[in-house]
């Protein structure tokens, strides 16, 4: 008497299911990444220090940048010395807790820098703070972006 025995299934793993959760996976990533912003247009080489304790701060800048010949920058818009305190009221409108980052090129006349933190603050601005390069960090990663 002959039984009839049913064959034994080889396991496999199903390809078609797991191409599906790839494409997927692959369009979110897409869809999420954030790409690093253009900061400002001049060429700016930063102040080194070494003897400043660094934090690492979150929160996004808004970013004033002076170069050697005084031309200011307010987060990549070219702005004329004497039209800056009305952008900066104009700006205060908009986001009156923004926090602010002077970038300044190492040649830049202390002049300009100080002009720029007067600005700031008859604009009504508390939270300022200035950019240098440390000591030892050779990276450009943030230079010219």
């Amino acid at each position: 008497m002959e039984f009839h025995r049913q064959k034994k299934q080889t396991p496999s793993v199903p390809i078609l299911p797991l191409i599906d959760i790839l494409v997927i996976l692959l369009i979110f990533f897409v869809v999420t990444t954030q790409f690093k912003k253009k900061r400002h247009t001049l060429k700016i080489d930063l102040p080194t220090v070494s003897a400043l304790p660094t934090e690492i701060e979150v929160k996004e800048n808004s970013v004033i940048a002076i170069s050697k010949e005084g031309k200011f920058v307010l987060n990549a818009v070219r702005v004329e010395r004497d039209q800056l305190l009305t952008y900066l009221q104009a700006y205060q409108e908009i986001k009156p807790d923004a926090r602010f980052e002077l970038e300044q090129d190492e040649g830049a006349a202390e002049k300009d820098e100080l002009f720029v933190l007067e600005t700031l603050t008859q604009a009504g601005f508390k939270y300022i703070s200035k950019r240098v390069r440390l000591r030892g960090d050779d990276s450009d990663s943030d230079e010219g972006q």
